[in-house]
C-alpha cells in the first residue's frame, strides 16, 4: 500500500496534534435528492454507494488542488446487525483498502465504472469480526498514510430484531470510536426509504467551519451530477451561490472611472502644460523640466515620422539611463508607435531574437551598437548625434487611439525564448491612475528609479510619476548595485516613493541594521514592492527606518500591465507564512480556478486568472502562445473580454484576500506527495534564523527527488538542528529539505528576481544544465582553441566534473578551490612538463588566460612567494602570510567581498615550486617573505597579516622591519594562540592548561574525555585530501615542507613588541581547552590587543556566508588603522 496523495494545506488544520476529537457533520441529502441518485444510480447501472464514494472522491480532489489524486481508502462491505443487550452490535464485517486513480479530465461515467470493478473485486475484502477491525486499522501499513480518510457502507441484510434501536446517530457513535486512529471518512447508510451520510473528522484537526462548507459542496456536486453526468470530471461547479457571489461578483466589484480615451503620453502632455517649469528628470547634477522634456520629446517624434515612423510601428529603443531614454520613449509614443526596450548589456543573442521576433521598423539607439548592422544605417536613429534644431516643439496633432499599442516588453519563456507581451495604452492609463489616486502621488513626490526599462516596473516609474507631476530621479547602473548609494540618493534628492522587487529593499534594510541602526528618514511616503516573495518581516524592519512610510505589495504580471492586485501592509501578523496577495486593483478582476475553469472553494488552492482592463493584448506574433494564455473571460462578458492564465498558484482566504502560494510548474513529488516549493521557502523566509532562502528539487544518482534549500543567514552561523525543528513544527516530515547549501546572498536576474538558474548544484548530483557559459551568463559559439586551451579545457571538465565548458569561465565561480586546482596543475605538469604554481589562479583564473601565461611566460617564469590576490586600489596594500595550507589560495573569497579599493597580496611558502628546499628556521623564512614585500613596496607603510601559523611568521616580519627602522601600521592575527600548541607535544600541555582552566578542563574532561586528551574535536576542513595518484607527489611535497615548519615553530621564541596587534578570532572554538579572551596574545602587545570576534570556525570564517562579515570587520579596521596616520609600532 502506497502513500495517499491527498494533500490538504497545512494551514487548514487547527494543529498537528493527531489525538482523537471525534467530531460528526450530518449531510442532509434529503428525500428529493435521495430519489434522484437512486434514478441515476439505476439509469448508470452503477450502486448507489459507487456515486456517493467518487462523489467524496472528486470533493478530496478539489480541495487537494490537485489535477490528479490516487486515494486509499478503508472501505467495509455488507454487514449484519442484531439487538444484543439492549444495544447495537457490529458483526461480520468486510475490509478492504481501495486505490483508485480520479484524473480531471476523464468522464463521470469513467471514473463511475473503474471505482465498481474495484468495489466488486473479492479480492480486496476479507471478513474479520469488529472485536479484530482496530488492530487492522491500525497496522504500520494504515499509518503510512498522511491523511488517514475512511469510507464507510452499511445495507440492511435482514429486518433487525428492534427498529427503534438502530438508530443513524447511535450508530456512527460507536463508529467514531472504532475509526478514531483516522483524520476523517465519510459514513454511508443506504436505507429503504432514503440515505443517511455523515462526516466524521477529528476535531484537534480541523474546524467544524470546514466541514461544514465540506457539506455544502457535496450536496452541491450531488445536484450538479444530477443535472448532467456526462461532463468532465474537472467540470463540475462545487461552489455555493453565496460563494459564487462573493469570489466572482463582489470580490471584482472593482469598476471605477478612469481617462480611458487618452494615451500615456496624454497624460504627460497635460502636466507639461500646467507646470512647465515643473522639474521632471534629475540625473546627477542634471535637471530638465517638464516643458523642455516636451519639446525634446516633439522634436525627436517629429524627426521619427520624417523617417516614416507611423502608427502601429515597433521602434526599438537601444540607451542606456539617461534623459534620452524617457525622451526617446515619448517621441515613439507620440507618433503613434509602441516602443521595444532592449537594454545595451543584453547578450547579443538576445538582442537578436527581440529585434527579429518584434518586427522593429527603427531603432531609436544612444552609440552604435551590433544591432546597428542588422537594421541598417537609415533606420538606426542616434538621438546623442541627429540634429533637432529644426524640428517643431509643439505637440504632435494626431489621431492616436488608446487601443493602440504602447510598448511590447520581452519576459522569460518557459521554452528559454523571451515572449513579447503587448500592452495598449488604455490598459496602462488605468494602471497610473490607480496608483497616483490610491496613493496620492502629486507634484511634491519624487521616485527614485532604480529598474531597468526592459522590466515593467518601469511604466509606472516612468509614466506614473510624469503622468502626476512628479520628478524622477535617473540612477546608473554602478549606483543601483551599491545600496549605501541608494541610501545617501534618497536623502539627496528627498525621496518620496520607492519601487523595486523585494530584494533591493531587504538588501538596503539589512545594510541599515548593520552599519546605521540609529538611521531615520522620514521623507519617504510610500513603499512599492513586487514582483517576487515579500519577507514577513521585511515591511515591519523597513517602518524602523523609514517611519512615515506606507508599505505596499503588490503582484499581477507583465501580461496584466505590471500590477493587477495589491495589500496595504498596515501591520504584519507573527502566524503569517507570507505577506497577503490582497484585492484586485481598480477595473481588474482576479479569479481561483481549476483546469477546467470552475471557481474553487474558499480556501482551497487553484490557479490565478487576471482579467479586467488590464489583460495584454497577447504576445507578439506568436499566436499560438497567445491562445494557450489568453483565453475569454466568462464571469464578465464585455465585448472581448480575455481574461490571462498566470501559472500561479493561490487560495482566497476567509477574509476575501488572496493567499499567493507559488508557481504552478513550482510543485514537485517528494516521496509520492505533491509539495509547493513556494510554501517551504515562505516558511524559512519567516524565520528570524534565515535572511532569505530558496528551495529546489533535484534529483539523484538513483533517480529519487530531494530537497536543497539554499540559505542566506544573519550575522550567526547556520544552526541546522534549530532550523529543521522550526521546519517541523509547520511542515510535514517530507517537506524538510535534505541538503542545505550556505550561500553569501542569492543570485539575482537583471531585473532583481532570485535567479534560481544560476544556483550551485550540490556535489554529487548530476546537474540538469552541465554546459557552463561564458562570463556574461550566454551560451557562446563555438571556437577555435589553441593546444594549450584545449588540454587545459579538457582538464578543467575532468576535474570540475562538466560536461561542457567556455574558455572564459572564471575558476574561482565555477567552485574550484585549492584542491581542484593541485590536480589541475598537476595533470597538466604530466601531459606538458610545465611547472605552475597554485597562485597562478589568482593572475589567470580562466582557461584562456592561463593558456596565454603558459605560452609567453613560462621560459622566464619563476617561482615567487609574494601573490597578488588583488592587486588593484589605491589604498595601502595588505600582506597576508600563509596558514598550515603553506598556500594562499583559500584567500579568494575574501578578495571577492574586500572593498575594491583595497589591495590583498599572499606569501605563500618557500619550496612550493618543488625546486628550492623548504626551511626550518622561522626568522630565516620571514627574510625571505619579507625580502619580497620590501621589493614590492620600499618605502611602507605595511599593513600585515598571518593567517594560523602565518601569524608567528607575521609577528618576525615585523620585528625585522622594525629593525631597519621601517613603518608597520598594523599587525593582525587571523585566528592564532600565541601558545603554538599545532607545534608542541599536546600531553606536555595538558598539567598547565589543567592547572590554568581547571574548572572548565573538568567540565571538558567528563563531557567528553577522549576529544580533551587528544586535543579536543577539529571541525572537518572544507575539501579532504584528493585520492587522485597524480596529486600524490604534489602532497609528499606538502608534508615535507611541513615537517620543516614543524621544527621552525617549535623552535622559535614569540617576543614582545612596542605596538598594538588585531585579532580577529573564530567565534567558534576548535579546540576543547580554553586559550583565554586574546588567546594568550595579550603577553607579547604591549599596547593591547584589540579583538575582533569574527563569525564561523578556523576554517569557515573565510568561507561564505561568514567571509562577507570577515570582509566588513577587517576593512572597517583597515581604514581606520591602516590606511590613516596611526601607527601599530
Amino acid at each position: 500500500m502506497t502513500q495517499t496523495d491527498l494533500l490538504l494545506k497545512q494551514d487548514t488544520l487547527l494543529s498537528t496534534n493527531i489525538t482523537a476529537s471525534n467530531k460528526l457533520q450530518t449531510i442532509d441529502i434529503g428525500e428529493n435528492l435521495s430519489g434522484a441518485l437512486i434514478v441515476l444510480s439505476k439509469k448508470l447501472d452503477v450502486p448507489l454507494e459507487t456515486i456517493y464514494i467518487t462523489v467524496f472522491q472528486i470533493l478530496l480532489q478539489r480541495y487537494a488542488g490537485q489535477e490528479t489524486i490516487l486515494l486509499e481508502q478503508a472501505f467495509l462491505g455488507e454487514w449484519t446487525m442484531v439487538n444484543i443487550d439492549n444495544g447495537v452490535n457490529l458483526h461480520n464485517l468486510s475490509l478492504g483498502c481501495i486505490a483508485q486513480e480520479l484524473n480531471s479530465k476523464h468522464l463521470l461515467p469513467e471514473a463511475f465504472q473503474n471505482l465498481q470493478q474495484k468495489l466488486s473485486d473479492p479480492g480486496n475484502f476479507k471478513n474479520l469480526y469488529f472485536e479484530k477491525l482496530e488492530d487492522t486499522l491500525t497496522t504500520d501499513q494504515m499509518k503510512e498514510v498522511y491523511f488517514k480518510i475512511f469510507f464507510l457502507t452499511q445495507r440492511y441484510q435482514k429486518k433487525p430484531v428492534n427498529q427503534d434501536l438502530l438508530n443513524f446517530e447511535d450508530i456512527i457513535t460507536q463508529l467514531s470510536d472504532l475509526f478514531s486512529n483516522y483524520h476523517f471518512g465519510l459514513y454511508f447508510q443506504e436505507g429503504q426509504a432514503e440515505t443517511e451520510v455523515a462526516l466524521f473528522y477529528n476535531g484537534n484537526l480541523f474546524s467544524e467551519d470546514f466541514f461544514a462548507r465540506f457539506a455544502k459542496h457535496f450536496i452541491i456536486l450531488l445536484k450538479e451530477i444530477i443535472a448532467n453526468p456526462e461532463k468532465n470530471i474537472g467540470a463540475y461547479n462545487i461552489v455555493t451561490d453565496d460563494e459564487w457571489d462573493h469570489l466572482i461578483r463582489k470580490f471584482n466589484d472593482t469598476s471605477t472611472p478612469y481617462p480611458k480615451a487618452l494615451t500615456l503620453f496624454h497624460l504627460f502632455e497635460k502636466q507639461a502644460a500646467e507646470s512647465p517649469d515643473q522639474v521632471a528628470l534629475i540625473r546627477g547634477d542634471k535637471k530638465m523640466t517638464y516643458n523642455e522634456l516636451n519639446k525634446a520629446a516633439n522634436q525627436l517624434a517629429y524627426h521619427l515620422v520624417s523617417c516614416g515612423i507611423t502608427a502601429q510601428d515597433n521602434v526599438g529603443l537601444l540607451v542606456s539611463r539617461d534623459f534620452e531614454m524617457i525622451i526617446g520613449m515619448f517621441a515613439i509614443l507620440k507618433t503613434g508607435g509602441a516602443y521595444v526596450p532592449i537594454d545595451p548589456d543584453y547578450p547579443v543573442e538576445r538582442q537578436h531574437y527581440i529585434f527579429n521576433q518584434s518586427g522593429l521598423k527603427a531603432i531609436v539607439a544612444d552609440q552604435n551598437y551590433p544591432l546597428k548592422s542588422l537594421i541598417g544605417e537609415d533606420n538606426y536613429i542616434r538621438i546623442d548625434l541627429v540634429d533637432l534644431n529644426g524640428y517643431k516643439t509643439e505637440n504632435l496633432d494626431l489621431n492616436i487611439s488608446s487601443n493602440q499599442l504602447a510598448y511590447t516588453i520581452y519576459t522569460s519563456g518557459s521554452t528559454g525564448k523571451p515572449k513579447g507581451v503587448m500592452i495598449e495604452h488604455h490598459s496602462a492609463v488605468n494602471l497610473v491612475t490607480w496608483v497616483n489616486t490610491t496613493f496620492g502621488v502629486g507634484p511634491k513626490d519624487r521616485l527614485l528609479f532604480i529598474t531597468s526599462m526592459c522590466f515593467d516596473l518601469s511604466v509606472y516609474d516612468i509614466f506614473g510619476m510624469l503622468a502626476a507631476g512628479g520628478t524622477l530621479v535617473i540612477t546608473q547602473k554602478q549606483e543601483i548595485q551599491d545600496v549605501k548609494i541608494l541610501q545617501r540618493m534618497l536623502v539627496t534628492y528627498q525621496i518620496t516613493i520607492w519601487d523595486s522587487v523585494p530584494t533591493t529593499m531587504d538588501y538596503l534594510v539589512r545594510t541599515l541594521e548593520l552599519d546605521d541602526p540609529e538611521y531615520s528618514y522620514d521623507g519617504l511616503k510610500t513603499i512599492l514592492l513586487s514582483g517576487d516573495w515579500i519577507p514577513v518581516s521585511l515591511p515591519d524592519r523597513a517602518k524602523k527606518f523609514f517611519p512615515e512610510v506606507t508599505v505596499v505589495g503588490l503582484g499581477g504580471a507583465t501580461e496584466g500591465t505590471v500590477w493587477s492586485n495589491f495589500f496595504i501592509i498596515h501591520q504584519t501578523s507573527g502566524d503569517w507564512n507570507s505577506i497577503p496577495y490582497g484585492k484586485p486593483i481598480a477595473n481588474n478582476f482576479f479569479y481561483i480556478l481549476n483546469e477546467h475553469l470552475q471557481p474553487v472553494p474558499q480556501g482551497t488552492i487553484g490557479e490565478l486568472y487576471i482579467g479586467g482592463v488590464g489583460v495584454a493584448r497577447g504576445y507578439a506574433h506568436d499566436d499560438a502562445k497567445t491562445s494557450l494564455s489568453f483565453v475569454p473571460d466568462p464571469f464578465h462578458q464585455h465585448a472581448g473580454g480575455m481574461m490571462y492564465r498566470t501559472g500561479d498558484l493561490g487560495r482566497m482566504m476567509p477574509n476575501y484576500h488572496m493567499e499567493f502560494i507559488g508557481r504552478k510548474d513550482n510543485q514537485v513529488k517528494i516521496n509520492g506527495f505533491r509539495v509547493e516549493l513556494g510554501e517551504i521557502e515562505s516558511v524559512l523566509n519567516n524565520s528570524s534564523l534565515i535572511l532569505d532562502a530558496v528551495v529546489i528539487a533535484i534529483t539523484d544518482k538513483e533517480g529519487n527527488k530531494r530537497l536543497v534549500a539554499y540559505v542566506v543567514t544573519p550575522d550567526t552561523a547556520f544552526d541546522r538542528e534549530a532550523i529543521t525543528s522550526f521546519l517541523s513544527k509547520q511542515l510535514p516530515e517530507y517537506m524538510i529539505p535534505a541538503i542545505w547549501i550556505g550561500l553569501e546572498k542569492l543570485p539575482l536576474t537583471s531585473n532583481g528576481k532570485i535567479d534560481r538558474q544560476t544556483l550551485p548544484y550540490p556535489e554529487n548530483f548530476a546537474s540538469p544544465q552541465k554546459s557552463i557559459p561564458g562570463p556574461a551568463g550566454q551560451q557562446l559559439p563555438q571556437e577555435i582553441l589553441t593546444d594549450t586551451e584545449e588540454k587545459l579545457r579538457k582538464i578543467w571538465k575532468e576535474c570540475l566534473n562538466l560536461d561542457q565548458l567556455h574558455v572564459d569561465s572564471n575558476f574561482f565561480e565555477l567552485g574550484g578551490h585549492s584542491l581542484i586546482a593541485v590536480q589541475i596543475l598537476s595533470k597538466f605538469r604530466k601531459i606538458t612538463g610545465l611547472n605552475l604554481q597554485l597562485a597562478i589562479f589568482f593572475k589567470c583564473p580562466t582557461i584562456r588566460t592561463l593558456a596565454r601565461f603558459a605560452d609567453e611566460n613560462m621560459a622566464e617564469y619563476h617561482y615567487q612567494y609574494l601573490v597578488p590576490i588583488k592587486p588593484e586600489g589605491t589604498k595601502n596594500p595588505l600582506y597576508i602570510v600563509h596558514g598550515d595550507g603553506l598556500n594562499v589560495l583559500n584567500f579568494s573569497p575574501l578578495a571577492a567581498c574586500i572593498d575594491q579599493e583595497q589591495p590583498l597580496f599572499g606569501l605563500q611558502a618557500v619550496g612550493l615550486d618543488g625546486k628550492e628546499q623548504p626551511l626550518d628556521n622561522l626568522q630565516q623564512i620571514a627574510a625571505c617573505y619579507l625580502k619580497e614585500i620590501v621589493r614590492h613596496n620600499p618605502e611602507g607603510p605595511y599593513l600585515l597579516a598571518g593567517y594560523s601559523s602565518g601569524g608567528y611568521i607575521a609577528m618576525e616580519i615585523q620585528k625585522q622591519l622594525h629593525a631597519v627602522e621601517k613603518k608597520v601600521q598594523m599587525l593582525i592575527i587571523f585566528d592564532a594562540d600565541a601558545e603554538k600548541t599545532e607545534y608542541k607535544d599536546w600531553y606536555s600541555l595538558i598539567p598547565k592548561k589543567a592547572q590554568r582552566h581547571l574548572p572548565r578542563f573538568l567540565q571538558s574532561i567528563i563531557a567528553d574525555p577522549i576529544s580533551s586528551l587528544l586535543k579536543g574535536k577539529m571541525p572537518q576542513k572544507p575539501y579532504g585530501e584528493p585520492s587522485k595518484t597524480e596529486s600524490k607527489d604534489f602532497y609528499r611535497l606538502i608534508k615535507k615542507i611541513k615537517r620543516r615548519h614543524i621544527t621552525a615553530f617549535r623552535n622559535y621564541q614569540l617576543e614582545s613588541f612596542d605596538g598594538r596587534l588585531f585579532l580577529y578570532k573564530a567565534s567558534i572554538c576548535v579546540h576543547y581547552i580554553d586559550y583565554g579572551k586574546f588567546l594568550g596574545w595579550e603577553k607579547y602587545a604591549k599596547k593591547g590587543v584589540e579583538l575582533c570576534e569574527v563569525p564561523g570556525d578556523h576554517f569557515s570564517m573565510l568561507l561564505p556566508p561568514h567571509v562577507r562579515d570577515f570582509a566588513t570587520i577587517l576593512q572597517k579596521n583597515l581604514d581606520e588603522h591602516g590606511n590613516s596616520a596611526a601607527k601599530c609600532s
